[in-house]
């Protein structure tokens, strides 16, 4: 039996207090506290990623794309070599270690961003629309994000505060979204501050036990939606920008619409209710049942802050968490993206794929049927793309729909989908589709409905 299982548990006095208040303030600030800025209302994240970009902008892409080819050759050798890394070199193996599949989309992100960078090979992978736009928008965008959500989040997820918040709304979330409370957290880290945050925080709740296989799935397929400065991205995209307001509001009451059905119907139904590896840890925390709700989630928060790791792991466990996903994630991540808009916006393939819808929305008189239908099929590929055909349309209430589709249908494989995978969430890629395909069916009818009010 380990020390920290033989150690009584100290919450009594301040420091143990202190130890909760400050890195939870501090976490809350960085993820969730909303700052008013020229361009409108951001969060600390969003001001840090512009000012990353109007600093570093000269050279992030250079930055990425060296990545991607960096990831390119490491998992070459280790797929060769087969080094033993693991344990000697746990950051080599980190960024080294793949499958087959994911290292052919490693190398073929590498070879766009070659392309990309250096201005070379065929015009359509470096077009504004495809390669340049993906690399530029998406893969410097997730750089930049990753980088500090790796070291801060433990602020929010280690030192009580998910559970603070999380005993406070168990019953709700439990009773409409058949989740825990601490989920709450991590849908609100979701929504304010980053996607790729909520679906980092859900894998590293799963693995540590703290949600079973369906309650991850959950969170990270109905909560990692764009963050709250990457949706102004999307309105101005869509060219909404001056109805973002009670467009954002919509994509909200469609969210929570989602995530009120979604769990209780397959594929999400039918994932196994059991932690990884067997390990319950989700009443770790808990406090005495007896005490006052207030308390109960002071106990909590304070249980959790007494258990949280030390610095030194904590800035190892990041550095290991922001290498596997900066060097796993980010050449399959353009890859996909750019694949897919060459697809959906030069080639006939994106409309021959989506004849059957552009067929049933012909039936409702829907102008330009044809490629509004590319923008309801291929979101589950990328989300700028309904975004930026949104932009096209000359029907406000169609890009208002759009728009809204590009938020609220979540299942992105160029960016979600494939940290949900690489964070080892367990749900396939036909099972993220057939949510992508629930939510856009869910989503519709509500955003129509929305757009009919509104115009």
């Amino acid at each position: 039996m380990s020390d920290a299982e033989t150690t009584p548990i100290e919450t009594k006095g301040l420091k143990p207090f202190l130890r909760f208040l400050i890195p939870s303030v501090i976490g809350i600030i960085l993820f969730l506290a909303p700052f008013p800025t020229d361009d409108g209302v951001t969060i600390l994240f969003g001001i840090y990623s512009s000012w990353m970009q109007e600093t570093f902008g000269f050279i992030l892409l250079d930055i990425v794309v060296w990545v991607t080819i960096i990831a390119a050759i490491g998992s070459a050798y280790a797929l060769v070599v087969k080094p033993d890394w693991q344990e000697k070199h746990p950051v080599l193996y980190a960024i080294c270690d793949t499958s087959i599949g994911w290292f052919v989309f490693r190398v073929i992100g590498a070879a766009i961003g070659v392309m990309v960078l250096y201005n070379v090979g065929p015009e359509v992978f470096r077009l504004d629309d495809t390669g340049i736009a993906m690399f530029n928008d998406v893969g410097i965008g997730f750089a930049i994000v990753l980088f500090p959500a790796c070291f801060l989040m433990p602020l929010l997820t280690e030192f009580g505060a998910m559970e603070f918040f999380g005993t406070f709304v168990a019953p709700a979330f439990r009773s409409l979204f058949k989740l825990p409370g601490r989920s709450a957290v991590d849908a609100t880290a979701s929504f304010i501050s980053s996607s790729n945050i909520g679906v980092l925080v859900t894998g590293q709740q799963y693995r540590r036990g703290f949600y079973t296989g369906r309650e991850a799935v959950t969170v990270a397929t109905n909560f990692s939606v764009v963050s709250l400065p990457f949706a102004l991205v999307i309105a101005d995209v869509s060219k909404i920008g001056h109805m973002f307001f009670p467009w954002y509001l919509t994509a909200i009451v469609v969210c929570i619409a989602c995530a009120v059905i979604t769990p209780r119907i397959p594929p999400i139904s039918s994932i196994a209710h059991t932690y990884k590896d067997g390990i319950d840890n989700s009443h770790s925390h808990d406090a005495s049942e007896d005490k006052s709700l207030l308390s109960r989630c002071m106990d909590s928060a304070l249980i959790s802050a007494a258990k949280a790791p030390n610095p030194r792991k904590l800035a190892r466990d990041g550095s290991l968490m922001f290498m596997e996903q900066l060097f796993g994630v980010l050449g399959p991540m353009m890859a996909l993206a750019t694949l897919s808009a060459i697809v959906a916006f030069h080639s006939p393939l994106g409309e021959i794929i989506t004849t059957p819808i552009a067929w049933a929305l012909s039936l409702f008189d829907v102008a330009e049927a044809p490629r509004v239908a590319i923008g309801f099929l291929f979101g589950y590929m990328d989300q700028f793309i309904p975004a930026v055909i949104a932009g096209d349309l000359a029907s406000e209430p169609m890009r208002f729909i759009l728009a809204g589709l590009s938020l609220s249908q979540l299942i992105y494989m160029s960016e979600t989908g494939l940290v949900m995978m690489r964070v080892g969430l367990p749900i396939t890629v036909f099972q993220l589709f057939q949510v992508f395909v629930i939510r856009t069916l869910v989503s519709i009818p509500v955003l129509v409905g929305a757009a009919i009010i509104l115009f």
